[in-house]
């Protein structure tokens, strides 16, 4: 409904009601959801009844048969196509995982069946990433550990927290947050049964009960298995969903080019020491083709001899150090990941201090500043060959003219007064290119003057606006330069 006058909707009283419109509140009026909750209305009427009564059968009776609801209705509104859906995941997936991360509270209300749900649905979707190779970034700030993934053309992107015990605070609503986090539980299963079936793999994966630990679902505990079809079935999806050797060599050329190496750790095998964070490690190693091996209860897999890297964060006198190995820090993994290549292990040995740690999401071109550690990777890349060819370039041409100049000292007198006059005449061209320019660059000045006194008041002040942002950011970019340039005077 709206306000009779503008006066009485500025009033405190009006400022702090909510006003909807008709045509919502007859949308909703219609929804299959309000008679389901009509029915669990009076269902619980007739069974606190039967309690005041005595009549525990009925009672009983009315427990087993209670009505339930469901939101799939909702989802198929919302989400038309499988790739709404898929754009729409990064809000399920981080409070999914941020509920998984919690303990279960009785005064918030926070059953520990909810959070089992949280955790399983979240390691079924990285079990995904997984199989499918879709991890692309992940950075580790101070909120949790962002991680981005390519699904189907588009980027989901998420956060989750590290594994600590989180401390859940009293004056946040649990309630609203409840019920978003049922609905976005629906919808991450059914994209994750989407995305199951895209792999032909049976959803939900079946939980190896020997290897399920008592508080999280390890990635090692799944078992993944294809869906069960007829042989005709098969050979029909085979026909129809065949892949030509022409699309296979595209999508080859793209991964090149987006600069992606999903076999990164190939035939490199991991160890995890206990005090890492092995559920991040685990699902970023994995989604780049390499092993991992981490001790299980008292079994002590350290000695294993296809161990090729052990990550630790130990310091170097607690550990038990073993030949044709390397000892790196976690850093160094998700270096690697958004880097695409291995980067050299010396700077992350154990004890050592860390190198910076960049986000892979932000664009130094855009920016404007290219950090001293990014300066160095690219570098160890190799894009310091590019720079270093016009380096050279330059040397033979100076080379060359010096020659030129040793061999002009014993020609003759002739060929030096001639060799004068073209050096003059090059001269009195350069100066005159320069006087050109010169002119051109008073020209623009004066014509830019004149159309920002052309301009109307409101162009003027988002002109002023953009003029302003953009010295803002050079004197951001001047102080990183002088922090690095400090940083390398007191190395």
């Amino acid at each position: 409904r709206s306000t009779q006058s503008r006066s009485s909707a500025a009033s405190d009283v009006y400022k702090r009601q909510t006003y909807y419109h008709v045509k919502d509140i007859n949308f909703l009026a219609h929804d299959q959801l309000i008679s389901r909750f009509r029915d669990i209305k009076a269902h619980l009427k007739k069974y606190k009844k039967a309690l005041a009564r005595g009549n525990t059968d009925k009672a009983n009776k009315l427990k087993e048969h209670k009505p339930t609801y469901t939101l799939t209705h909702l989802i198929r509104e919302r989400y038309p196509t499988f790739l709404d859906a898929i754009r729409d995941l990064d809000d399920p997936l981080c409070l999914i995982n941020l509920f998984a991360s919690f303990q279960a509270h009785h005064d918030h209300n926070v059953p520990a069946e909810r959070i089992q749900k949280c955790i399983k649905l979240s390691r079924e979707f990285n079990m995904f990433v997984i199989k499918a190779k879709a991890l692309r970034k992940v950075f580790l700030s101070i909120k949790g550990i962002y991680y981005q993934c390519e699904i189907l053309g588009q980027q989901v992107t998420w956060i989750t927290p590290y594994q600590f015990v989180q401390s859940m605070p009293y004056d946040v609503d649990y309630k609203i947050m409840l019920t978003f986090l049922e609905f976005y539980e629906v919808l991450l299963r059914f994209a994750n049964y989407k995305l199951y079936s895209s792999l032909n793999l049976a959803y939900p994966p079946k939980v190896d009960p020997v290897l399920e630990h008592s508080e999280f679902y390890t990635y090692s505990s799944f078992i993944l298995e294809e869906k069960k079809n007829t042989a005709e079935e098969t050979q029909a999806k085979d026909q129809k969903y065949a892949i030509s050797e022409e699309f296979t060599k595209e999508t080859e050329q793209l991964y090149k080019a987006s600069g992606c190496n999903v076999n990164l750790f190939k035939n490199l095998v991991f160890y995890l020491s206990r005090e890492t964070p092995r559920i991040s490690l685990e699902f970023v190693i994995l989604s780049f083709s390499g092993r991992v091996i981490y001790d299980i209860d008292d079994q002590d897999f350290y000695n294993d001899a296809s161990i090729t890297h052990v990550i630790t964060d130990r310091e170097p006198k607690h550990i038990k150090f073993l030949s044709n190995r390397e000892y790196i820090q976690p850093q160094w993994v998700f270096d690697c990941v958004n880097n695409n290549f291995l980067v050299p292990v010396k700077e992350y040995a154990p004890g050592k201090i860390l190198p910076p740690h960049l986000s892979p999401f932000v664009d130094n071109k855009k920016e404007g500043y290219v950090p001293e550690r990014q300066k160095k990777l690219n570098e160890l890349k190799g894009e310091e060959e590019i720079v270093m060819d016009d380096d050279l370039e330059a040397q033979l041409v100076n080379d060359v003219v010096g020659n030129g100049t040793n061999h002009n000292e014993n020609a003759d007198e002739e060929e030096d007064e001639d060799d004068v006059e073209e050096v003059q005449e090059e001269f009195d061209i350069e100066k005159e290119h320069k006087n050109k320019e010169e002119k051109k660059m008073r020209e623009l000045i004066e014509n830019k003057k004149l159309a920002r006194s052309m301009l109307t008041k409101k162009r003027r002040r988002i002109l002023s606006k953009i003029l302003f942002a953009k010295e803002k950011k050079r004197k951001e970019i001047e102080k990183l330069k002088q922090k690095a340039q400090v940083k390398k005077s007191n190395k």
